[in-house]
């Protein structure tokens, strides 16, 4: 079906190389396209919230768009929280969801819903493509606009939906390759400004573009002020003598200019402390996204952070870094348990240095903010934009397409994604897949509601299951932690449960606070 070609075609000339596939009959003239075009790589996923997910994480390892195609009907509804977490995260996904034509909606057809803008404001931009119309520059035109959208600011999901009629399967339909629709993205310059303050305070969330991290160091450096870096921005794989490693732990002296860079970071501690001083803080990103849950922001610069570290003046004092330095402690308690904080701190020792880290939702991304600090990995990598357990899985598996990974996720998390255990057979590079089995949603223990007499069954959900056996189900090892080093050499995916207490692990972070806290400067 030449239609479907031109889709495929232009996507494959704008640069989109990986197209994700869940089986189904409405969707045959993309899946074909795309299966006989010489530049697309097909993936394929019998689950399409899991190859959703999967496709998020190739486009956050690869920072450009990932190509999803699902069949007519709840098909296209299962694809919603991955696409939620794209929109929310700015990952750039471009979702091509079949349909039936005109004729057929509105009828009672079987597996025909409203489709159109089904994801309403969790696109960029969303076209509805006629199902009756011979004209090649129209349907390159839209798709290049439709790419467009993916990469404006700030990037993101777009819809593109494919009414097909039948015959769906045109055997040995030959067409010819087009070209690019030349796009050109614009640049965000920042006017120079100067600050009257020698205190200042560096902030760093997970970055836009990676090559952002090191100009905002140099900046810190020059300004001798000191940085706290989420663990998502990367900054501590470039250890710098301003960077504050353990900034949760300490009482902080009083900044008065705080420069934000990126995204919110994981530390609830940090944005509690922002409100109670409320210093002038100033958010700088490309993109116009309010970063502010807090309400505490005194200003907003939209630029890139390059121009606008090399345009901004102010003064620096010296003693005010050492007074931050002076507090910094490795907040180490010797304990005969062992918790989740202690499984960071071994992994910083053991970790490849070629593997990536994807950070579960939950305690898993705040034990790694806190404890996990390896010399040297590919990066760190999670689903922040709406903090959901739902396709962790498939989202290792997707990033496991450009690097060795190491996933680290909970109990809950690995129930609600199980079925995407298989694509970890078919990862280019192989999945580390740890486990942290501590029977519930370990999270819910630092709530109040923990002290409900109905905290076990409704919120920690608490179970007896082990995972042994469902990585037996589809065929992968299973180790216990205490086996990683060996899992690592070996250089095969794999499934490694670590055992711990939820409430241990509570009770050992509390007196870490409570130690750190009292301590004396």
């Amino acid at each position: 079906m030449k239609e479907a070609f031109w889709i495929i075609d232009q996507l494959v000339q704008q640069g989109v190389r990986h197209f994700c596939v869940a089986p189904g009959s409405r969707s045959t003239p993309l899946v074909l396209a795309a299966a006989d075009h010489r530049g697309a790589k097909i993936h394929v996923h019998y689950d399409e919230r899991g190859i959703g997910f999967y496709a998020l994480g190739i486009a956050k390892a690869t920072r450009q768009p990932a190509a999803v195609i699902a069949t007519s009907g709840t098909a296209v509804g299962n694809l919603l929280p991955s696409i939620m977490e794209a929109h929310h995260t700015c990952t750039p996904l471009i979702v091509l969801t079949s349909d039936r034509p005109a004729e057929l909606r509105d009828c009672s057809a079987n597996q025909t819903t409203d489709q159109v803008k089904i994801f309403q404001s969790f696109v960029r931009w969303q076209v509805d493509l006629p199902s009756s119309l011979d004209d090649e520059r129209y349907f390159r035109s839209a798709i290049a606009q439709g790419y467009f959208y993916t990469r404006q600011n700030p990037p993101g999901p777009v819809q593109i939906n494919c009414p097909f009629r039948e015959p769906l399967y045109v055997p040995n339909s030959s067409q010819k390759e087009g070209a690019p629709i030349h796009l050109e993205f614009p640049s965000h310059r920042a006017r120079p400004q100067k600050k009257n303050a020698s205190k200042g305070l560096v902030v760093i969330g997970r970055l836009p573009h990676p090559d952002d991290l090191h100009p905002i160091l140099e900046l810190a450096n020059r300004l001798q002020w000191p940085v706290c870096a989420d663990i998502l921005s990367n900054a501590r794989l470039f250890p710098t003598d301003e960077q504050i490693l353990h900034f949760d732990w300490m009482e902080k002296p009083t900044p008065e200019l705080v420069l934000h860079f990126g995204e919110r970071v994981t530390s609830k501690r940090l944005l509690e402390w922002l409100k109670k001083i409320k210093p002038e803080y100033i958010h700088v990103s490309p993109w116009p996204v309010l970063q502010d849950s807090g309400r505490i922001l005194t200003g907003r610069v939209q630029a890139d952070a390059t121009e606008f570290c090399a345009n901004f003046e102010a003064s620096s004092d010296p003693k005010w870094l050492l007074s931050w330095k002076e507090l910094d402690r490795d907040p180490w308690i010797d304990d005969s348990s062992f918790t989740e904080a202690h499984a960071m701190r071994s992994l910083s020792g053991i970790l490849a240095s070629d593997y990536g880290v994807f950070l579960a939702n939950g305690m898993p991304i705040r034990d790694g903010d806190h404890f996990l600090f390896p010399k040297k990995c590919r990066g760190f990598f999670g689903n922040r934009g709406l903090s959901g357990i739902d396709g962790n899985i498939a989202t290792i598996a997707g990033l496991a397409e450009e690097m060795p990974l190491l996933g680290f996720i909970g109990d809950q998390a690995c129930l609600h994604d199980l079925n995407s255990l298989p694509l970890l057979k078919k990862t280019k590079h192989p999945v580390v897949l740890i486990v942290s089995n501590n029977f519930g949603g370990g999270i819910f223990s630092h709530l109040p509601i923990s002290a409900s007499p109905h905290f076990e069954t409704l919120f920690a959900a608490a179970h007896s299951w082990r995972f042994e056996k469902a990585a037996q189900m589809f065929d992968l090892p299973y180790f216990g932690f205490d086996a990683l080093p060996k899992v690592f050499e070996a250089g095969q995916s794999a499934v490694v449960e670590l055992i711990t207490d939820r409430v241990e692990n509570y009770k050992y972070q509390k007196k870490l606070s409570t130690a750190c806290l009292r301590a004396p400067a």
